[in-house]
């Protein structure tokens, strides 16, 4: 069974992390959908997870029912979402579902990246560069360093 979407059937320990509601739903089933997709259809996505510290592949986590992604009404800017390996919890900010599908989609990656243990301090872009290697990004993102607003992965973002 797959990860798993706090639609009001969990009690999340992680405070401030709470439920989403209908209309947020729909955005975190599409994301889901294309999530499985580009696993399945991108090695690059799971090699690159691959070396992350805790050495997990993407599709091994998506498959792990104990990750929960929960609403964080609480996360403010800059953040689109946090994570937190202690108890496999997730929370995506309002401002991700703001910005449309495509950026609660490189969210969810970013942060799961941080629970395979991509740090979240430091300038570390390790977490964000996820959401380059499974396909949000553009090469002249990556290898330039300059962002393309048209695309999710920011080559500045380091948490």
């Amino acid at each position: 069974m797959p990860f798993q979407f706090n639609i009001g059937d969990h009690a999340s320990p992680q405070a401030g992390f709470t439920n989403f509601n209908s209309a947020q739903y729909s955005q975190l089933k599409w994301s889901r959908n294309k999530l499985f997709k580009m696993v399945k259809n991108n090695p690059a996505c799971n090699a690159y997870f691959r070396t992350l510290p805790r050495g997990r592949s993407l599709s091994n986590m998506i498959n792990d029912r104990s990750i929960w992604v929960n609403f964080g009404p609480l996360i403010e800017a800059p953040y689109y979402g946090k994570a937190y390996f202690a108890n496999g919890e997730i929370g995506i900010a309002e401002r991700a579902f703001r910005m449309g599908k495509w950026t609660v989609l490189a969210t969810i990656i970013h942060e799961f990246a941080h629970l395979n243990g991509a740090p979240g301090h430091g300038g570390d872009t390790r977490a964000e560069e996820a959401v380059y290697h499974c396909g949000l990004g553009t090469s002249e993102e990556y290898y330039g360093g300059v962002d393309d607003p048209r695309t999710p992965y920011n080559p500045e973002y380091g948490d």
